[in-house]
């Protein structure tokens, strides 16, 4: 099959699973074949199972002329790499004249590649994901029904999670790890959040980010909402001017908020000094690095507690990942405080082979129509199949699945470098979701 397209995926890690499974079983009926690179070859290949309509590659860091000449030689590019690498191997891409998907926040390195690829005309399509992706496309959806029928919108908020499924719930956190784990250990340090709420513009920076969590609750279930990144970008990307509410966010388990506040107030997060700690430090000792000298009298809870003004219910959590122990300690004994609490919390949070993830989406939107004021909240909430075909991993490929289709065929009729805001990618893609089971359940009611 010499007419037979060629999709290449940059990147097999942890959410990369579904999108590579399912571009190969739709590999034969769509008439393409998947080329794999990952920097770990075998990992590539074991994706890949050796099946016919697949190849894997060792993706060498090095090597970028081989890189890029995997890249020419494509008709699509699906970037997983970390999102610092994605404007790279955009710029090859474009270059090659081919278009490229990423899940990845649209950054401002990619933008500066707009006019390169609306001259190339070529489509470099960015938050095509869970959180960005879905999020866009379900929210930009409910909006725009809400205008067909002449409602005006005032509040909305948004908040996504990648949590643990509630039978494989088994730690005070309610959480475990199925993605990244780094960008767990550093969620909340990317700058200040920046959100409306109640008619007023807010900031909140970095070390406050887990204080003052919303109560949000998904079929009988308890969540924590804290906001994220800027979320008054959002008022012009959504066509919400002088909207009094806007607020995008993440969500964990109830709980999880208070005692990793801790954490981030004490420190323990920052990934912006190197230390070292003499051999033998245990866990208690490596906790009273962040605690000032005249606690040290204190037991190390009491110091905790007396230092970040905490609950006793957020020392529980602590206390299970064994951060109070004298009789262990980190193997880790030289890095960054970050790396060092990476190392612990993907022991303590790992993903065992039984378990389960779950991903939770919840959008609150209120509007005014015909003098009467409504307010719609849509979730979604859906479970992974296993600890590879994870949730996380699902939400993440599928979107990309069903983008990297259309590309392959008819396209979106769009060029330039651009996020899925435009009308064209809900009416192509969120049908597909739904047969997918990716679909959310709606509730409208009246306030008095």
């Amino acid at each position: 099959m010499q007419d037979r397209k060629t999709v290449l995926i940059l990147g097999a890690g942890r959410s990369s699973s579904s999108l590579i499974e399912e571009m190969i079983q739709r590999a034969p009926a769509g008439g393409w074949q998947v080329v794999v690179g990952d920097l770990d070859g075998d990992l590539a290949q074991r994706k890949c199972g050796g099946r016919p309509h697949a190849r894997a590659f060792t993706l060498h860091s090095n090597d970028i002329a081989g890189r890029d000449a995997e890249i020419a030689s494509a008709d699509l590019v699906i970037s997983m790499v970390p999102a610092f690498l994605h404007p790279q191997v955009a710029a090859a891409a474009i270059a090659s004249g081919v278009p490229v998907l990423t899940p990845s926040y649209l950054s401002p390195e990619m933008l500066a590649l707009d006019a390169a690829a609306k001259e190339k005309g070529v489509l470099v399509l960015n938050e095509l994901g869970l959180d960005p992706g879905i999020d866009h496309l379900s929210a930009v959806k409910m909006m725009s029904d809400v205008r067909a029928s002449g409602g005006r919108i005032t509040e909305f908020e948004s908040y996504c999670g990648g949590l643990v499924a509630p039978e494989s719930d088994t730690n005070p956190w309610h959480y475990k790890v199925s993605w990244n784990p780094r960008n767990v250990v550093l969620a909340g340090q990317g700058g200040s959040a920046t959100f409306r709420d109640g008619g007023r513009n807010r900031m909140v920076p970095p070390h406050r980010a887990f204080q003052g969590a919303r109560r949000v609750e998904v079929e009988g279930m308890v969540f924590e909402g804290y906001p994220n990144r800027d979320s008054l970008a959002y008022a012009e990307l959504y066509d919400l001017p002088g909207v009094d509410t806007l607020i995008r966010g993440t969500l964990r388990g109830e709980g999880f908020c208070g005692a990793w506040n801790v954490l981030v107030m004490l420190g323990c997060v920052r990934d912006d000094a190197r230390l070292v700690w003499p051999e033998g430090t245990s866990w208690s000792t490596w906790m009273r690095t962040f605690l000032p000298a005249e606690t040290k009298s204190m037991p190390l809870p009491d110091a905790v507690q007396h230092v970040s003004g905490c609950t006793t219910e957020d020392l529980a959590p602590l206390e299970w990942l064994g951060l109070f122990d004298d009789g262990s300690g980190p193997d880790r004994l030289s890095g960054t405080p970050a790396e060092v609490l990476q190392d612990l919390i993907e022991r303590k949070w790992k993903l065992e082979p039984e378990d389960r993830d779950m991903i939770v989406m919840w959008h609150r939107l209120r509007y005014e129509q015909n003098g009467q004021t409504f307010e719609t909240i849509a979730t979604l909430r859906m479970e992974g199949r296993d600890n590879q075909f994870t949730a996380m991993s699902d939400t993440v490929g599928f979107p990309l699945v069903l983008a990297a289709e259309v590309m392959l065929k008819d396209g979106f009729g769009r060029t330039g470098v651009e996020a899925p805001f435009a009308a064209v990618y809900q009416e192509k893609l969120l049908p597909g979701l739904a047969a997918m089971g990716i679909r959310f359940v709606e509730a409208t009611h009246s306030i008095a």
